[in-house]
């Protein structure tokens, strides 16, 4: 199938070269390989790569046998030297052909009149007629036109003064038709070649736009990817390092709640590590995963509760309205979104207290609240400890630490049509949202 495609491939550059007829450089390739043996459909494939590559000397042979055709003839007719001479300059010409059309064919009509001239009749006289082709080939049309008419002159001399069949208007009529077969089949292959090149235009283009589509959804793919992790591994470790830092206040002091929150920690590594595990088998090449678990949903929310209140925060959790029938997508951006509002809370929030998620299910859309009470950091982000009665002091935050959470809500909501606003609201913060029942 490989040698088959590329032996189509060199018969449809064969066709914008003007070598073949499309539909023969369509079919050509096929026929041969299943007419060839392997060693020879081998050789063949190597002599055509070599003629499409060297021009020169492919025309050399064309002339070469031109050469092989005409000779018989002069030798029997005219045996002069002078015959001889311009035999040869009507047949080397021919190996420039297609490198330069016009001064080929003006150099053979110039040598065609010296023979009118001389008299003398020759069968090369044919190479004429192969560079009125390649002209109407690889030149414009009018070009070619012109060309046809200065062979018609020709043949109008060459008539009158040989009858080569038998009188004057038959022999006119001969190589009138022969001057209009090589003008059409010239104009036949520029039109094919054009045909040729464009369709291979269309290809290429066509590569290039799969290509920027390609790396458009590579692009979509990566930050879908950069944005489930941040949100299923951000999420579960900013709730361990909360832990372990109230743990950690906690060692000396009260122990029992220091080993609680150190138990804790395990349980929800045990939970980031099973979500990754889930996640990155979804990446494997093979497509497969052993952990596959349905996204989280609306119902998953009340866990996600659970969760926070374990660092000491007061997590409240409204649902409101009928969320039987909400698509999953739909249900995936509610929870994600109220996910990265809480690890905002524990992550950048200074003393929060209570952290309250509010879920209005509508007949058009869905609203999402998440609001605590918590002071603004004096930077970027800050860690925390358990909350009062657990905390430890909070640090400064990192300078120039910068986090996606924000970004990563706004394009979940985007993805589904909706929108995200956040600020400070009552002394804390507030995430609000508001997504279509539909994703669009």
């Amino acid at each position: 199938m490989a040698a088959r495609g590329t032996d189509q491939l060199t018969a449809a550059r064969m066709a914008a070269e003007g070598q073949l007829p499309s539909r023969i450089a369509g079919s050509l390739g096929a026929r041969m390989q299943t007419l060839l043996p392997s060693g020879a459909a081998r050789h063949y494939h190597e002599a055509r790569r070599l003629i499409l590559r060297h021009t020169l000397l492919s025309d050399a042979v064309l002339a070469l046998l031109a050469a092989v055709v005409s000779t018989p003839w002069l030798a029997t007719t005219h045996p002069g030297a002078g015959s001889w001479l311009l035999q040869a300059c009507l047949l080397v010409p021919l190996a420039w052909r297609r490198r330069y059309p016009d001064g080929v064919f003006a150099a053979l009509c110039v040598v065609a009149l010296i023979q009118w001239l001389a008299g003398i009749v020759l069968v090369a006289d044919l190479s004429l007629l192969v560079a009125l082709s390649t002209l109407a080939t690889y030149r414009p049309r009018r070009t070619a036109l012109i060309a046809a008419v200065v062979l018609e002159i020709g043949a109008v001399m060459a008539s009158v003064r040989w009858s080569l069949a038998g009188s004057w208007l038959r022999s006119l009529v001969f190589l009138s038709g022969l001057i209009a077969a090589a003008l059409l089949l010239g104009v036949s292959l520029r039109a094919r070649r054009a045909l040729v090149a464009s369709l291979t235009e269309r290809a290429e283009r066509l590569e290039q736009e799969r290509d920027q589509r390609a790396m458009i959804a590579a692009a979509a793919e990566r930050t879908r990817i950069a944005r489930e992790m941040h949100d299923v591994i951000g999420h579960q470790l900013a709730v361990i390092v909360s832990l372990a830092e109230g743990a950690a206040a906690k060692l000396v002091t009260d122990p029992p709640r220091a080993a609680a929150a150190i138990a804790s920690v395990a349980d929800v590594g045990r939970q980031a590590l099973g979500e990754a595990r889930g996640l990155l088998g979804v990446l494997r090449a093979d497509g497969t995963s052993d952990c596959l678990e349905p996204q989280p949903g609306l119902a998953r929310l009340a866990d996600l509760v659970a969760q926070a209140r374990t660092t000491g925060l007061q997590a409240t959790l409204v649902c409101a309205g009928e969320t039987a029938g909400l698509p999953a997508d739909v249900e995936l951006a509610v929870y994600r979104i109220a996910q990265e509002a809480i690890t905002n809370t524990l992550k950048h929030a200074i003393d929060p207290e209570t952290v309250a998620i509010r879920v209005t299910v509508g007949d058009t859309g869905i609203d999402i609240a998440v609001t605590d009470d918590g002071r603004p950091a004096p930077g970027p982000a800050s860690s925390r400890g358990l909350r009062p009665d657990r905390r430890a002091p909070a640090r400064p935050a990192q300078a120039g630490a910068a986090g996606h959470g924000l970004t990563g809500m706004r394009e979940r909501a985007r993805a589904c049509g909706g929108s995200v606003t956040a600020g400070r609201e009552g002394g804390g913060w507030a995430v609000r949202a508001h997504l279509p029942r539909v994703a669009r």
